[in-house]
C-alpha cells in the first residue's frame, strides 16, 4: 500500500483496513523517508514499511520474511524510526495520566488550528513547518485518536472538552 493515494491517505486506509481485517498483512511502501510514519504504521500493524527504492531481491526476501510472521523495515530508516518512538514514548511520559490519548502539545495546538478552519498548509506557515511535517503530525493525531479524517477529530475534540 502507498501512503499518499488519491482520495484517501494512505494510513487512514491502512488503519481501516486493520481493523475490518485484523490478520491481513499490510506493507507500507513509499518514496518517503519519514520516520513518523513508519513509526505510526508499525505501531499499529503494519508488517512492514519499504521504500519504493527497495531493489527486487531485497523485496522478495522482505516478503518472505513477512509471510513467514516477520516484520520488515527500510535499514535507512530504522534508526530514525526508533529514535521518533524513544521521542514519542517520552513526550506521552510528560503528560497527565488524565489525557486518554497522549496528545502531545504540538498535537493539540494542530487540532486547536484544524478545528479553527485552517488547512494543513496554512497552519504548516503558521508553525513554521513543512505542509508534510503537519501531514504527518495529523496522521500521527488522527490514529491516536482512532478518527480517520479532520472532521472526525474536531467533533470528538468538541466532544470530549479536548480543547
Amino acid at each position: 500500500m502507498d501512503v499518499h493515494m488519491q482520495g484517501m491517505n494512505g494510513l487512514a486506509t491502512f488503519l481501516q483496513m486493520k481493523e475490518r481485517w485484523p490478520n491481513m498483512k499490510i506493507v507500507i511502501m513509499t518514496t518517503f523517508e519519514d520516520s513518523v510514519q513508519a513509526a505510526t504504521a508499525l505501531e499499529h500493524g503494519a508488517e512492514g514499511y519499504m521504500l519504493k527504492s527497495t531493489r527486487p531481491k531485497e523485496m522478495m526476501e522482505a516478503m518472505k520474511l513477512i509471510y513467514s510472521g516477520g516484520t520488515w523495515l527500510d535499514q535507512s530508516i530504522a534508526t530514525r524510526v526508533f529514535e521518533e518512538m524513544k521521542r514519542q514514548r517520552e513526550q506521552l511520559e510528560k503528560y497527565s495520566p488524565n489525557d486518554p490519548y497522549g496528545l502531545t502539545k504540538r498535537e493539540r495546538e494542530i487540532l486547536q488550528l484544524l478545528s479553527d478552519g485552517l488547512r494543513y498548509k496554512s497552519i504548516a506557515t503558521k508553525l513554521y513547518l513543512s505542509e508534510g511535517t503537519v501531514r504527518n503530525y495529523c496522521s500521527t493525531l488522527y490514529s491516536k485518536l482512532g478518527v480517520s479524517n479532520r472532521e472526525e477529530a474536531i467533533e470528538l475534540a468538541r466532544n470530549e472538552s479536548i480543547l
